[in-house]
């Protein structure tokens, strides 16, 4: 082939998937999601089929939802990139399924048979491969293609390497080894195709250890504690933002946030909370400011998502965030079953969290030795993939619950919605509209409420760190 013949394929093949991309846009905002799903992957199909030397990463941006997806028009059009295998099309169907909420066990065969037969040089392959698995609840088995990775020639100074190993260790419930690993991705200055997830997943780490002000001084410096309209990776840092909100008690900014998440996903036609599990956490934000029934919906469609997806972290995960806002009798074995499915899901770190709410809400009930029992479970998870601060505040829960005489520390449905608008954040007058009550009642149950769990205001109402009491 000539080099002018070179160049005239070339370019039908960027035209052919710049309208990929517009059909793919028109079709989902039609909600025709199959269909759009065929468009890009159909053409990708025929481009790596005759044009594969002359693609390269960048050109395949906006075809599929992926964190840390390829940069459309971010490289110049110099010929220098490493060009796409067609396993990049294996890899990119087992997104699509996952994106999608169906068949895990496709995917996972999917992601492994691209990983297992590619010449390892292309990056969008490992990456699109390994958080499929990650998402698919194969933690392990995305690890050693990591290590893999690492091992072979020319991969040592990829970010993406680094990236996808605090993803995984993250998910898995190690925020410290996330945060480690990511420090010279987020450092000041930094800036490559996958600084903004990196800073994304920094963020929801240092939250999970506590670090608060660090993750807010991150957002900042990277200018996403405010407008995102710059910015590529919308639904990731949306999260990872709503959730350091949420930790700091600002339920409503949490609140938008998630909902924006679930907004900027959907124009993706993307549903499975493996991916992000924004709908758990919007649910939570609504049931703490007491609008029970918008958090019972949106819990209940998380659920039905996860048992489509039918993986024990999804379910756990969605399962955990419905029965902390349920007022049902079950709400107990709700909790138990979601700490059941989070073991053996591997995502320990939501497994302390619902351990722990498993802990506090059994002694609340009333079953005192049950919770205690649940709390030194969530002691041991900690200290297994040695979170210390979570550790730390499990040693707190049980010198407080342990070491005072058993009483009834039930709360009325009144204290209890009160209650989680005080920690919240809301002023007693602010409630008072809310709950359509007075001043003077809202002081009265808040100092029984005080009284029954023997916290000092509203700060040790948040000390609890149960989401919904």
């Amino acid at each position: 082939m000539s080099d002018a013949d070179g160049a005239d394929q070339a370019e039908a093949a960027l035209r052919a998937l710049e309208n990929a991309r517009v059909e793919r846009e028109r079709l989902g905002e039609l909600g025709r999601w199959s269909e759009a799903d065929e468009v890009a992957l159909s053409t990708l199909r025929d481009v790596l089929s005759v044009a594969s030397p002359d693609i390269i990463g960048p050109d395949l941006g906006g075809l599929v939802y992926v964190a840390g997806s390829p940069r459309k028009g971010s490289h110049a059009r110099a010929r220098h990139g490493v060009p796409v295998p067609a396993e990049r099309l294996t890899a990119t169907c087992a997104m699509l399924l996952a994106n999608r909420g169906r068949d895990p066990e496709s995917v996972v065969e999917m992601a492994t048979k691209a990983l297992a037969s590619f010449n390892w040089r292309d990056v969008g392959t490992l990456w699109y491969s390994v958080l499929s698995l990650a998402y698919a609840d194969e933690g392990e088995a995305a690890r050693r293609f990591l290590d893999h990775a690492m091992a072979r020639s020319g991969w040592a100074a990829s970010t993406a390497i680094p990236a996808l190993r605090a993803r995984v260790a993250g998910l898995g419930g190690a925020p410290a080894t996330a945060v480690q690993i990511l420090e010279d991705l987020v450092a000041p200055g930094s800036q490559d195709q996958f600084t903004e997830v990196a800073v994304a997943w920094s963020v929801e780490a240092l939250v999970d250890l506590g670090d608060l002000d660090r993750a807010d001084d991150l957002l900042r410096k990277h200018g996403f504690n405010h407008s995102l309209d710059r910015v590529t990776d919308t639904a990731e840092v949306l999260a990872a933002r709503g959730a350091l909100h949420h930790a700091a008690g600002r339920t409503q900014l949490a609140y938008e946030d998630f909902t924006a998440c679930g907004r900027e996903l959907a124009r993706w036609g993307v549903v499975n909370p493996a991916i992000i599990p924004w709908r758990s956490q919007a649910a939570l934000c609504a049931a703490a400011m007491g609008r029970e029934a918008l958090a019972l919906s949106l819990t209940q469609e998380e659920l039905a998502h996860a048992r489509r997806w039918g993986t024990p972290r999804a379910i756990g995960t969605a399962l955990r965030a419905a029965s902390l806002v349920s007022m049902g009798d079950q709400r107990l074995a709700g909790m138990r079953e979601a700490v059941g499915l989070l073991a053996r899901s591997g995502a320990k770190g939501t497994l302390i969290r619902a351990q722990y709410e498993l802990g506090v809400r059994s002694i609340l009930e009333g079953q005192h030795e049950d919770g205690c029992a649940a709390l030194r479970d969530a002691r041991e998870t900690a200290g297994s993939v040695g979170n210390q601060v979570w550790t730390g505040r499990v040693d707190d829960a049980l010198g407080h619950w342990a070491g005072i005489a058993e009483q009834d520390r039930r709360l009325t449905p009144q204290e209890r919605k009160i209650a989680n608008l005080a920690r919240a954040g809301l002023s007693n007058k602010e409630i008072a509209g809310r709950a359509g009550v007075s001043s003077s009642t809202v002081e009265f149950h808040l100092s029984n409420v005080y009284r029954k769990l023997e916290v000092s205001g509203r700060s040790g109402l948040r000390s609890i760190m149960v989401a919904v009491l």
